[in-house]
């Protein structure tokens, strides 16, 4: 049935719920396994003409735009590889667990992801973003649950 159980991890709280009710589904079946996708947003570098000289956030050296908005995401990366290990210990000794973290477009890594990997469903949760906002930043739940080719189950 549900043998491969992806989760969509941004670190909200609606992403703990989605979370635990993946959890609570991969023990009632066995075998199951649940695998927690990060997706960072890929950050664009300015051209090097607009590349201005800014303060490094941590060492506050001078540094390049781009540099910093490198670092900035490398250390993203980080600190969200150390929160889904967090999890997978957390969790590792009822169910079969796995991680991954990728950048780029969330609803685009979610989709290529769940659709090459065999995923059986989804379990995501929703920000449940009301009128303006929706329309500008769109819902990263509706776009994959349009696009994959398993079943979707949105939590809130």
């Amino acid at each position: 049935m549900f043998r491969k159980i992806l989760v969509p991890y941004d670190d909200s709280k609606d992403a703990e719920n989605a979370l635990n009710k993946a959890v609570y589904l991969a023990k009632l079946i066995s075998g199951s396994e649940v695998v927690i996708l990060n997706v960072i947003n890929k950050i664009k570098t300015p051209p090097v003409i607009f590349d201005k000289k800014v303060r490094n956030y941590k060492t506050r050296e001078a540094t390049t735009l781009s540099n910093y908005l490198r670092d900035l995401q490398k250390d993203a990366r980080y600190k969200m590889i150390n929160r889904l290990d967090e999890l997978k210990r957390k969790y590792q000794n009822s169910v079969q667990i796995r991680t991954l973290v990728f950048v780029g477009r969330p609803e685009v890594k979610i989709v290529e992801y769940a659709n090459n990997q065999n995923v059986d469903l989804v379990v995501m949760g929703s920000r449940r973003l009301k009128g303006i906002s929706r329309l500008i930043m769109g819902s990263v739940s509706r776009s994959v649950s349009e696009k994959v080719n398993c079943t979707v189950m949105i939590v809130r």
